[in-house]
């Protein structure tokens, strides 16, 4: 990664990924962009942009950092910026079920992740400081057909953190694997093994008789003490129905576990 930007709209959250992206921008050795979408047609740029620099502390962070103001509607203009100032990753806070931005970043922030070309990580109010790092990361398994992406960008974070990975599966109902599924675990394990990846595999039969994974999933993060998860942005074929009620679930997860969002 080289740029990391971070979103910002002056609330608390956006101070927690700020930290965040600091954070990975010193173990990458990256910038950090502090990006804002504004309302305010009474500022001058320069007048948002130091208050952007004075309301993050960006100076004292010891990182390199550059500032982009947009104005217009969130939706669009994130996935615009975040090309134009060649980000090749995004630190999103989300404000969860409550709060005056719900609309902004509650249930709205999977399409917002969905509609971007880079991979994100989602962090809460109550997500805990990055300072001491991560040293699980949980990785649920699914079917979807570009699934080497989630494993090379997961295997890239395990590195970068010295973290050791928790493969999770669930078999279905029936007790078998779908199909997709069984052929990403294969290669899953393949990878992790060639790369070098600190891994244990989790295998469960379903215990939860309802539409969607992401309690199970949820389950298993606090069981196991996760300190990150890992999933694709987008939802996959056998999932699409579901799939998205899932992904909001879990970056809203009420632990404030930080979400690693993968784009395809």
């Amino acid at each position: 990664m080289n740029i990391i930007s971070v979103l910002i709209d002056f609330t608390e959250t956006s101070k927690v990924a700020t930290a965040y992206a600091c954070q990975l921008a010193k173990q990458e050795g990256a910038k950090v962009n502090v990006l804002h979408i504004s309302n305010h047609s009474d500022e001058s740029t320069e007048e948002i942009e130091q208050k952007l620099i004075d309301f993050t502390g960006i100076k004292n962070m010891d990182v390199a950092y550059e500032v982009t103001v947009g104005e217009g509607d969130y939706m669009s203009q994130v996935p615009k910026l975040l090309q134009l100032s060649d980000s090749d990753f995004v630190v999103i806070g989300t404000h969860g079920q409550k709060g005056i931005f719900q609309t902004l970043f509650g249930a709205n922030v999977i399409k917002l992740i969905q509609s971007l070309h880079v991979s994100a990580l989602v962090v809460q109010d109550n997500s805990p400081m990055p300072d001491g790092g991560f040293e699980k990361i949980l990785f649920p398994m699914g079917p979807h057909d570009n699934f080497q992406i989630k494993i090379d960008q997961t295997a890239h974070w395990a590195k970068l953190l010295d973290a050791s990975v928790e493969v999770f599966c669930l078999f279905k109902e029936d007790g078998t694997l779908h199909e997709g599924l069984a052929k990403n675990l294969e290669q899953t394990k393949k990878s992790f093994n060639e790369q070098g990846i600190k891994y244990n595999l989790v295998l469960r039969d379903s215990k939860v008789y309802s539409i969607g994974y992401a309690r199970e999933v949820l389950d298993e993060a606090k069981n196991s003490g996760s300190d990150l998860i890992s999933i694709m942005s987008q939802t996959s074929e056998e999932n699409r129905y579901f799939g998205n009620v899932d992904k909001t679930n879990m970056v809203l997860n009420p632990m404030g576990i930080p979400v690693l969002c993968i784009a395809e």
